[in-house]
Order: structure tokens, then C-alpha cells, then sequence
């Protein structure tokens, strides 16, 4: 009930109806109490099991609310208890464990509604009112049948009014009676149902076992069976049904059977929802986790029978975080579940594929005859995943790498198949992705020290051990440092200078991507402030972005925000990208960088002609920079200068109007040809590697000494 005219509605019954809230957390009991008190209810309250059941056994209570998680006891516990020592009283879970086990328990130990934690207020009353309402229908169908005698009219109308199905039967098991609600709940009109037998009207599987039931009856018994339903949407209905012999009074009438049938399609359709989501994953369908276990377990003694081989595919999708960043998390599961649906297309029906969880899946191959069968059916399917997907009209193109492990070769139980496949899949991505690999033994030592190497980024990251080196930016005439680029560079405790390559890969891969590329800005930020304070200005500071770190949503204010913090001009900051960023989509990167461009940030493609190169892109993207790689410029040798793509490069800045950057000059013939094209920022060794802070800092200290003689 809501509220009508400003004041608290009244519950249906009354202030009579007596309620016991059971909860160990004070301010959630406390809450409760004052809620249902002000539905005008009569509220105790327990901080424990043992408290309650004294009350319970004291009596009076109609409905207790129970959380399942008690100080002393187990809810669970408590409903047992209950049931053993046949307490009258309707229970309601109220709890905060979602999980779907628990609530099948709570259900199947007695409770008769469950309710999760946080609940919507109207919601837990409607449910409240429900369980009062079946409780008191219940008092009542009791008290006709044994008061048959005595009231028939009363009978009548609280059996007609009861959502329950109410019959009698007699010595044969046929109907003598039948409320109204047979016509809503199995399509017979009472009058139909007069003469037939309920063991006509039960489903055949049922059928022996309701017989057993009514033929074998001692005082009151319960028993589920299911009805056909005639018409209706719902074709079969579930029954949960109390028999209880009723002697008549009348000498010309034998003795009866009543009975009370409640419909539970509805729950027992929850049980079997519960029972499901237990071993299939939510969003694609697919066997869950613990489903792909059972079946690789199975598939493994089959094989140890027959002498066969099995094989564990673990598939992992390359670069999907980008994806899903880039397009929002609704789209990023319309393409996993995609994704499902094309690798089950190439499987043999024998196969299972599973989702693991995230952008992880395995397929179990049973009954092998050999590693060739694995290996083609592993080719199919990178070739499956290669092909564009399409969401919502975009082109979306992914890649796949697969590990594989074969029984008995490579492990003969569950877990070894499922480490060694997941090793071999990392080998694949350690070798560029896109493609299979067989687990080889190894690759255990590199998995080792693989995982090493991810507890010491991780820890390296906590403690801040990282460190930035700054490669200096050159103005060609007068070689005057006009910027630098931000490296990050990690000085190893005992390895000494870890170089970058041997651990952004397992950053990136370990998700720590994001909170390393932010500290890498504030790093950038401070010292750029640090060396302004000390009279050495930069026009140009330019930092490396990831592409899964640029779409992120909170990307745009976190930067905007700390280069404003540390007192920075934005037009000296710039955020260099790779040219795969806009692989993806285009459209949302644009916009991205479009907004970093008009709050004044720079805007560098690092890299320049080695990825996904496009004049068309360029002319719609608001670019500052452009940065020959330095594969190009490693082509100029003496008596060999010219190089095509390195004078197109600088031509294509130069008709953009953007500047240009070249990296990783290291030779004066390098150099001068580069000038005599136009390239008037350079960058590379021969200028001077990356350094410390404090070396670069001396360096612009050197250069201001000579600038002011």
C-alpha cells in the first residue's frame, strides 16, 4: 500500500497482524521495526537465532522477517529448527546475500518469500501483505474444514475468495467439490471438474506418486504434482497441495478428502531460473565455469576409457577493453555475445564453449584422435573471429589468441589443463596475438616468470618506482631545446633499468594501464611546474596515452584538472597517441580529442606511417603534430639520404600545417637531410637520450648559461 491523502495507509489487517523482525545489525533491525510499526503493525524484534525461537515458540507471532545471517546461527539453521518443532508462523527472508543458492535454501527450508537487501520500501510491504494475507487464508481454510458442520455459508465465501485451489474428493478420488479458482488456474469450471478424478487431470509422470499419496493417507499429507492447464499462456501449472481426511456428519455421505492446492509455477519457474544461472553465464547463455569443469571432468574419464585425447581451448579476445571503452559497456556485451555466437558455429555438437567471464572463453574438444584436429578447428576459428562484426551499422574487427592443451600429453586433471592452456594462450598474445598455440612444457617456467613479473609491476606501481626520463626536443638551426617527451623507466631494485618493453605489455594486460598513464601525468605535471618555478620554461611537454586510456570516461577531466592544478599552460602540455587508436572508432576518438583540443592541449600522432595512416583522418582530427618514426628516419644513410616516405611525411605536415617532429636522429647526415626538407624539430641520441629529471634539468640550466652570454 502507498500513500493516500498525505497519511500512512492502514494495512489490511488491522493492528492484530504480530510481526517479528530477526537481524543482528542494529540500525537495519531498528529501521525495519519502524517501518512496519508505521503500517500500524504490532513489531517485535531479535538480535539472534535463539532469541527468536523463543519467541516463535511462545506463539502469537504471524509473520517473521529473518535475515539470513545471524550472530549465534545460520537463518538456514533457524528455518530447520522451525519446521522440526512445526511452528505455526509464515516466514519472509529479508537479506543481503543475493546469491541464488541461498535463496532456493531459504525457499525449499520453509521461508515463503525472499527478499534482497537493499529492497524498495513498497515492495517489501506488498510482499509483507502477501505473506499476512496467505497466512490468513490458510488459518481460515483450516478452521472450515473443521467447522464444515456448522457454516456452510462461511465456507463458501472464504473458499471462493481464496487464490488457492480448494477441492474435496471422495472414496475414488473425485471431485465433490471445487472453488471458483480452478477456472483461472487450470481452465475447468467447478461444475466441469464434479465426477472427474484428480488422477485424470494430473500429468501421467505425476500420476503414481499423487496415487501412492491418496491411497496411503494418515491425517494430513503434502504432496506436488502438475495439472495440464486448459487454454491460458501457461500450458502446465505446478502445485504444492495440503490433503486432509474430513469425516461428514451425514450418514448418507461417505468420508472425504479436502484439499488445498496452492499454484507455485511461479516459483518452482524461479528454482529452475536459479538452478540454471547456477552453470550458464547471465549475459550469452553459455556454459558458465563451473558447467565447463563438469564436462571437461567427464570427457577426461571417456577418454581415459577409450584411450582418446581431449583438448582445452582458452580464448582470449586482443585488445577488447579498447572496444568496450570505446563504445560503452551495452555494446561491448552485444559484441561479446557475438562473439559466442560465431565460435559456436564452427564447434561439432560433441563441443562446449564456455564463458569464463569478461572477454574470456574455453571450448572443450572431447574424443580426439589426435593434436591436428585441434589445431584446425583452432584455425577456423581465429579466422571466424577476424572477420568485422557489426554494432549498431559500425565495423568492429577483433582478434583472438587461443592456448591449447591436450590430455593426457599436457595434464590429466581439470586444473593442470586448464593452467597449461591458459600459459600457452599468453605465449600466443607474448607473440603478437592473433593466432594458437600448443602448451609446451616450457612455457611453465615462463608462466612463473611471467607471474613474477606481474606481482613486481604491481608492487613497483604501489610504491611509486617508477621514474620519468626526458628525451629532449631540438629546434634544427639552432639546436635550442624547445621541448621533450616524458619516458617512463623503471630502475629495478636488483635488475637495475628495467627497459619498457619488458613490462608495459604486462601492465597493459594486468589492467593497470590507466593508473600507471595517470601517474605518469602527474609525474610530467610536477616537474614541468617544478623546473617553471627554477626560470626554465618548455614551450612543449608531450606524454604517451594509450588508446584504452584516452576513451576513458573520466580521462578528459582528470587531465584538464591537473594541469590546471599544477599552474600549467594547456598549450605546453601535449598527449602523443598511436595511429591504432583510431582503428576502433574513428568518430568516438575524434570527439575525444576534439574536446581535449578546444580546453588547449596538444594533440601528436606518435609514429606516424607505420599503423593505420590516413590522409582523411588527419584532415578531420584536431592534430598540432606530427612524428616521423624513427624506422624512417634509420633509412637516411650517407650517399643514400633520399627517402620517398620521409619526404611525403614532411610534405603531408607541411600541406596540413602541422608541425612535425622527427625521432630518433642519431646522425648529423640524418640531420641535415631532414632540415634541407623542412624538419625543423627533431629528436633522437644524437640530441641526447633519455634522462633523469635532475640531468635534464642541468641541461636546460647549461643551455641558458650560453643563451645569456
Amino acid at each position: 500500500m502507498g500513500r493516500q491523502g498525505g497519511k500512512v495507509a492502514e494495512n489490511h489487517f488491522g493492528t492484530n497482524a504480530k510481526l517479528l523482525v530477526v537481524d543482528d545489525e542494529p540500525r537495519m533491525r531498528e529501521s525495519l521495526c519502524l517501518l512496519l510499526r508505521g503500517r500500524n503493525y504490532d513489531v517485535r524484534a531479535c538480535h539472534d537465532g535463539q532469541s527468536a525461537l523463543e519467541q516463535l515458540m511462545a506463539g502469537g507471532v504471524d509473520l517473521m522477517l529473518l535475515d539470513l545471517h545471524l550472530g549465534d546461527m545460520n537463518g538456514l539453521d533457524l528455518l530447520g529448527m522451525i519446521q522440526r518443532a512445526g511452528i505455526d508462523t509464515e516466514v519472509l527472508v529479508v537479506s543481503g546475500d543475493t546469491a541464488f543458492d541461498s535463496a532456493v535454501c531459504a525457499l525449499r527450508s520453509g521461508a515463503s518469500d525472499y527478499v534482497c537487501k537493499p529492497y524498495a520500501v513498497e515492495e517489501l510491504m506488498h510482499r509483507v501483505e502477501l505473506a499476512l494475507q496467505r497466512r490468513s487464508l490458510a488459518r481460515a481454510n483450516l478452521a472450515m474444514a473443521q467447522q464444515l458442520h456448522t457454516s456452510e455459508r462461511m465456507h463458501r465465501s472464504l473458499v471462493e475468495a481464496s487464490p488457492d485451489l480448494i477441492f474435496t474428493l471422495d472414496e475414488r478420488f473425485c471431485f465433490t467439490f471445487a472453488n471458483e479458482r480452478t477456472h483461472g488456474l487450470i481452465g475447468y469450471s467447478p461444475q466441469e471438474l464434479l465426477g472427474q478424478s484428480l488422477l485424470d487431470l494430473v500429468l501421467p509422470v505425476d500420476a503414481e506418486r499423487v496415487r501412492y499419496v491418496l491411497e496411503h493417507r494418515t491425517g494430513q499429507r503434502a504432496i506436488e504434482f502438475r495439472i495440464a492447464s486448459r487454454g491460458g499462456e501457461i500450458a502446465e501449472r505446478h502445485f504444492e497441495a495440503s490433503l486432509v481426511p474430513v469425516a461428514l456428519d451425514l450418514p448418507q455421505l461417505s468420508s472425504r478428502l479436502y484439499g488445498v492446492a496452492r499454484d507455485v509455477t511461479d516459483k518452482k519457474h524461479a528454482e529452475h531460473r536459479m538452478a540454471y544461472l547456477a552453470y550458464h553465464d547471465l549475459l550469452t547463455g553459455l556454459p558458465n565455469r563451473a558447467l565447463f569443469r563438469d564436462r571437461l571432468g567427464l570427457a577426461i574419464m571417456q577418454a581415459k576409457r577409450k584411450g582418446r585425447q581431449v583438448a582445452v581451448l582458452f580464448v582470449d579476445l586482443d585488445r577488447f577493453k579498447l572496444a568496450n571503452d570505446t563504445f560503452g559497456h551495452i555494446k561491448g556485451d552485444e559484441l561479446l555475445k557475438q562473439v559466442g555466437q560465431r565460435l559456436q558455429c564452427v564447434l561439432r555438437e560433441c563441443d562446449t564453449l564456455a564463458r569464463l567471464g569478461g572477454d574470456e572463453f574455453t571450448i572443450l574438444l572431447p574424443d580426439l584422435s589426435g593434436k591436428e584436429d585441434a589445431a584446425l578447428l583452432a584455425g577456423k576459428l581465429v579466422k571466424e573471429v577476424a572477420a568485422p562484426f557489426s554494432i549498431d551499422g559500425d565495423d568492429v574487427f577483433l582478434t583472438v589468441s587461443i592456448g591449447i592443451a591436450v590430455f593426457p600429453d599436457d595434464g590429466d586433471d581439470i586444473e593442470t589443463l586448464l593452467r597449461h592452456a591458459d600459459i600457452a594462450m599468453y605465449q600466443v598474445k607474448a607473440q603478437g596475438k592473433n593466432g594458437f598455440g600448443f602448451f609446451l612444457p616450457v612455457m611453465d617456467a615462463a608462466a612463473s616468470q611471467r607471474l613474477r613479473m606481474e606481482n613486481e609491476v604491481r608492487r613497483a606501481l604501489e610504491l611509486e618506482q617508477f621514474e620519468l626520463y626526458y628525451q629532449p626536443q631540438v629546434e634544427f638551426d639552432s639546436r635550442r631545446i624547445i621541448g621533450c617527451e616524458a619516458l617512463i623507466r623503471w630502475p629495478h631494485p636488483t635488475r637495475g633499468l628495467v627497459p619498457p618493453g619488458a613490462f608495459l605489455g604486462v601492465i597493459e594486460e594486468i589492467g593497470l594501464m590507466k593508473p600507471l598513464t595517470y601517474w605518469v601525468i602527474e609525474r610530467a605535471c610536477q616537474t614541468l611546474r617544478e623546473w617553471k618555478l627554477a626560470g626554465l620554461e618548455l614551450s612543449r611537454m608531450s606524454v604517451n596515452v594509450p588508446p584504452e586510456v584516452l576513451v576513458d570516461d573520466d580521462f578528459y577531466d582528470y587531465l584538464i584538472a591537473t594541469v590546471d592544478r599544477y599552474g600549467i599552460r594547456r598549450q605546453s602540455f601535449e598527449i602523443e597517441i598511436t595511429e591504432n587508436a583510431f582503428i576502433a572508432d574513428q568518430q568516438a576518438m575524434s570527439l575525444k580529442l576534439a574536446g581535449l583540443a578546444e580546453e588547449g592541449i596538444r594533440v601528436a600522432i606518435d609514429d606516424f606511417g607505420t599503423q593505420y595512416s590516413s590522409l582523411s583522418y588527419l584532415r578531420h582530427l584536431p592534430v598540432t603534430t606530427l612524428k616521423i618514426d624513427q624506422s624512417f628516419v634509420r633509412e637516411i644513410e650517407a650517399g643514400k639520404e633520399d627517402s620517398p616516405i620521409v619526404r611525403a611525411i614532411v610534405a603531408i605536415a607541411a600541406g596540413l600545417n602541422l608541425n612535425l617532429v622527427a625521432e630518433g636522429v642519431e646522425t648529423e647526415v640524418q640531420a641535415d637531410y631532414l632540415g634541407s626538407l623542412g624538419a625543423v624539430e627533431m629528436q633522437g641520441y644524437l640530441f641526447g637520450k633519455p634522462m633523469p629529471a635532475s640531468d635534464f634539468r642541468r641541461l636546460l640550466h647549461q643551455e641558458a648559461a650560453v643563451m645569456s652570454v
